[in-house]
């Protein structure tokens, strides 16, 4: 069990040099370990947990967390930290896993960037990211960089919630990517399972390290027409995959996801999807440790009343009460969801649903994503991305309204807490 202590207000307003706060509550860190209690996280001392965060991509052909040549671990933590968001949830691949037990290597810096990017511009990033992170060397490791950033939510007050996205490093989600479903391509079980533990138990060292997701986006694999895709053959790979997490960490939460992208967990708390499986967490040893989470990028709906019903029937029910429809009450969270950064589209039905709904149903929640551009993306190098809540430039909000009249006070009505003001 760990206890965290209390950041002073003075040594946060220190590290806040762009940011006026004109009211910030903080909060201590919780006791570990957590588990769920019905509907809802709870630290070792009972206190509910709420996660309001950001999703940190470091599952790209690189394998670094995005955006460390624009600006340092501790000055993105610290942007992050000034929304008022507490956690964050990085995500990574199985191929790193792979490198470290199959090739034993762990991709050094002076090496990942150049066989992603080429020789010049690999060069030119490796030189940018040891220019803003001066700890890192040309040796320093790819884990080594996830332990940094880690190392520093836990100064910073963030909890870490880590995601396997992929199994082959790269942009993700399409059905004939290789990574769709156990079985795929490249998502061969049983190295999935060994990096779902061997990444389990290398986070012990991580204080704010309380969460684990098994897979992104689960989804019929276009290219793989022989994998088929139902609810049993969900339920053995997942339950094997939350076996091997608990097994090397069993302090942590593990997140479930759904079908079809996330998107339908009826059959999970409604156990009407199984053919020859009675899912019942009562006889798993990891009972109190299953959280669903649930993705949502239907921007095509626009009336709020539909959307508040289809993530209700699909999802949210999963919160309860225990009913006919309802079998088993678990914890929700939205790990995914976004919008293209701009004044419109904060102000557009999707967010502005969103934004009312989750904070209403006490549901934490992760946008869709923190970094502004890309070392590389399927293909295009520093491909930028309208959905970062950080410009191209790494540095400075893409949209400072959506910031500040959408997101904050979203934050604010999740967590219950006052907020500081973002001014740049």
């Amino acid at each position: 069990m760990y206890s965290f202590p209390i950041v002073l207000l003075s040594t946060v307003l220190c590290a806040l040099p762009s940011y006026a706060v004109e009211s910030l509550t903080l909060q201590p860190f919780s006791t570990k370990p957590f588990s769920t209690d019905g509907r809802w996280m709870t630290n070792a001392d009972g206190v509910n947990l709420t996660y309001a965060g950001v999703n940190w991509p470091g599952h790209g052909e690189t394998m670094v967390p995005e955006g460390l040549g624009k600006m340092s671990v501790a000055d993105m933590v610290t942007k992050i930290k000034s929304t008022g968001m507490n956690a964050i949830r990085l995500t990574w691949a199985v191929q790193m896993v792979d490198d470290i037990l199959d090739k034993q290597s762990d991709g050094q810096l002076g090496t990942t960037f150049v066989a992603a990017l080429g020789e010049k511009n690999g060069t030119e990033v490796l030189n940018a990211v040891l220019d803003k992170n001066k700890s890192f060397t040309k040796e320093t490791t790819r884990l080594e960089v996830f332990d940094a950033i880690a190392l520093e939510c836990a100064r910073q007050g963030i909890y870490v919630h880590l995601d396997n996205h992929v199994s082959k490093a790269g942009w993700c989600c399409k059905k004939d990517d290789g990574n769709a479903w156990f079985g795929d391509e490249f998502f061969d079980t049983k190295k999935w399972e060994r990096a779902l533990g061997f990444m389990a138990d290398h986070g012990k060292t991580w204080p704010s390290f309380v969460s684990m997701a098994l897979r992104n986006e689960l989804r019929p694999a276009s290219g793989s027409p022989n994998v088929e895709v139902n609810w049993d053959t969900w339920y053995g790979n997942m339950t094997a995959g939350a076996e091997a997490i608990h097994k090397a960490n069993p302090d942590l939460l593990i997140f479930f996801s759904g079908l079809y992208y996330d998107t339908q967990l009826r059959p999970i708390f409604n156990d009407g999807g199984f053919r020859d499986i009675d899912f019942d967490p009562s006889k798993l040893a990891y009972k109190n440790k299953i959280v669903l989470e649930v993705h949502d990028y239907d921007l095509d709906e626009t009336n709020c009343t539909n959307k508040r019903a289809k993530l209700t029937k699909n999802s949210f029910a999963a919160l309860g009460p225990i009913s006919p429809d309802v079998k088993t009450v678990y914890p929700l969270v939205m790990s995914e969801w976004g919008f293209s950064q701009s004044p419109e589209q904060y102000a557009a039905p999707f967010a502005a649903c969103l934004g009312k709904f989750l904070p209403e149903q006490r549901v934490g929640w992760m946008i869709w994503v923190l970094t502004g551009s890309y070392y590389i993306r399927e293909g295009e190098q520093g491909k930028d991305e309208p959905w970062g809540l950080l410009d191209s430039s790494g540095t400075k909000w893409r949209c400072l309204e959506c910031i500040t009249k959408g997101i904050m006070p979203m934050i604010q009505n999740t967590l219950g807490v006052e907020r500081p003001v973002a001014t740049a």
